[in-house]
């Protein structure tokens, strides 16, 4: 049999908060990727529900090598920050030295960028996601790694994909990932 293993890392969006059936993107993702290859893909999940880019950063390493078998490492990260303001430099820097550590695990980096927001008391800070997608956007020239862009994804609560949007979400990521193999 052969098989693939994917990395995503990330927060509550990673985890799958709020999936009606308790699932998530990278849940999908490997289904949606062993349907259309035969091949079976497992997509390792380490996320953490309310974690901003500096809380992922001070684990990244321990689960990025927790999952050294993979080829591929998809990020998702910047809500919580918006809710806690982290300035645009130390969330660059926190992309910078996840991203890095990624790569010295010969991982092919992915970021997606975050999601618009719908209304909702906590995350009042539209400014933020913009910011953060910019710097997303301005480093992936940089430091060469992909984005794929996820706004317009079906959210249930203004933060949370809805089931439908992970599946989305995973649809986006498959499409881009058999890009790569062309």
């Amino acid at each position: 049999m052969i098989w693939n293993e994917i990395l995503c890392i990330g927060d509550s969006l990673t985890s799958g908060a709020r999936d009606s059936y308790g699932r998530s993107y990278p849940a999908e993702l490997g289904s949606l990727l062993t349907k259309e290859t035969n091949e079976f893909y497992y997509c390792h999940n380490f996320s953490i529900n309310g974690e901003t880019s500096s809380d992922l950063q001070k684990r990244a390493w321990s689960n990025i090598s927790s999952g050294k078998n993979s080829k591929i490492m998809i990020l998702i990260i910047g809500t919580n920050d918006s809710e806690a303001k982290i300035p645009g430099d130390i969330y660059e820097d926190n992309i910078r030295q996840i991203v890095n550590i990624g790569r010295v695990f010969g991982m092919y980096v992915i970021l997606g960028t975050i999601p618009d927001l719908g209304f909702t008391p906590l995350y009042l800070n539209p400014k933020y996601i913009k910011l953060y997608n910019g710097i997303i956007k301005t480093l992936s020239k940089k430091m060469e790694f992909d984005v794929v862009d996820l706004s317009g994804i079906e959210m249930c609560d203004g933060v949370h994909f809805t089931h439908e949007g992970n599946i989305e979400v995973a649809g986006r990521f498959k499409d881009h990932i058999l890009g790569l193999q062309k």
